[in-house]
């Protein structure tokens, strides 16, 4: 009898440890760093900054569009497929096992979005990839060792007075003696679960403040996007035509520790044209709010010229529906020759909650010859999706 209990104590000090493992090591997979816009809504250039930060989201993510005041029919989602439905169940362990490769893969961002841009729909897709990231808390193996030794002692002294007192309990004939054990016993099983949860609010606030001290990480990101217009031309019918793709490089770089430089480079493809994009971003604050300035430098082969005879290719059939007003649309113009153009923005981002994103901004561009075109507020809210 008294190996059977013994046996019930190894299986139940085990489960313990790895129950509180799994609880640390949830806290890490669940914190993020920072709520950037979705490149899917990016690339639309409907979110306030066009010089993006870079991301490494592990949470499914929806982007709305402020528009008048009032929430549009706009959104984008994002997700990390790879890392939500299969890394995220792995334990701490068999993470840390893999290679560096599965890592990166895990790393891989799916968005989608859809806005109506000068009155014509859009839907677009993008696939983002992290090529580098300085600090992530969920790679800092030393400290996700030391959070787990820290808690796996905690549990396994209590357990060790838990074993002394089933054996002493066992051993005991007196009925009064063992009444008060099992009082005993419940007492400490009930302080192993405050301390459980004591336990995961102190590991959840330093996971906070490591991810607070590295909002501005240093980091690089790779994407690809599509592009297509819509209508719904009836009840029972859709209209859409492609209208390009975007791929753009972009990172970021720590300033100390209240400042981030971003940088990105987009190529744009739209049918027969295409457009380029420069843009340097300085962002200031803190994880919690941050505000930034950034100029953005434009050469565009593919843009609308109302003094132009015929301002639309003769295959744009969305023409008669154009009316501009962000002038980011993905028709295809009849443009002959290239012009560039500058535009300026200042904006910033507010966390209302843990998980909600005020993002906003105030964009003036410019001409070639720095002539003011064009004053445009922006505003989308993000939401993590937990």
């Amino acid at each position: 009898m008294q190996k059977i209990w013994l046996l019930i104590l190894f299986f139940v000090t085990i489960a313990s440890v790895n129950q509180a493992q799994k609880d640390v090591y949830d806290e890490v997979k669940n914190a993020e760093m920072s709520i950037p816009s979705a490149p899917a809504f990016a690339m639309l250039g409907v979110n306030p900054e066009l010089v993006m930060r870079p991301s490494d989201l592990k949470s499914f993510k929806v982007d709305w569009r402020i528009k008048n005041y009032n929430l549009a029919p706009d959104l984008a989602l994002e997700a990390q497929p790879f890392w939500h439905f299969y890394y995220k169940k792995r334990t701490f362990d068999e993470y840390a096992a893999a290679s560096r490769l599965a890592k990166k893969l895990s790393t891989l961002s799916l968005s989608a979005g859809t806005a109506k841009i000068d009155n014509i729909n859009h839907a677009s897709y993008s696939i983002k990839l992290n090529l580098y990231k300085k600090n992530d808390v969920i790679n800092d193996t030393l400290l996700l060792k030391q959070l787990r030794s820290e808690h796996r002692n905690q549990l396994q002294n209590y357990n060790a007075q838990i074993d002394s007192l089933v054996i002493l309990r066992y051993q005991t004939t007196d009925p009064k003696r063992k009444n008060e054990i099992d009082k005993e016993l419940d007492v400490i099983r009930y302080e192993m679960k405050n301390i459980d949860e004591i336990s995961r609010l102190k590991y959840r606030n330093i996971i906070d403040q490591y991810n607070g001290e590295n909002w501005n990480n240093t980091m690089l990101d790779a994407a690809f996007g599509s592009v297509f217009t819509y209508d719904n031309a009836g009840i029972d019918s859709l209209k859409v035509k492609r209208a390009g793709y975007a791929l753009w490089l972009n990172g970021c770089l720590k300033m100390g520790d209240h400042g981030l430089m971003s940088g990105l480079f987009r190529y744009t493809k739209i049918v027969d044209s295409s457009n380029k994009m420069f843009g340097l971003n300085f962002r200031y604050g803190s994880q919690r709010y941050n505000f930034y300035a950034e100029v953005v430098y434009e050469i565009l082969g593919n843009y609308f010229d109302p003094n132009q005879e015929l301002a639309f290719d003769e295959d744009e059939y969305f023409a008669g529906k154009y009316i501009e007003d962000i002038g980011s649309g993905w028709l295809d113009f009849n443009n002959t020759k290239t012009k560039t153009q500058y535009t300026m923005a200042y904006g910033g981002d507010f966390k209302l909650s843990r998980n909600i994103l005020l993002n906003f901004a105030l964009r003036t561009q410019f001409t070639s010859d720095i002539k003011l075109t064009r004053l445009l507020p922006v505003a989308n809210i993000i939401c993590l999706m937990k």
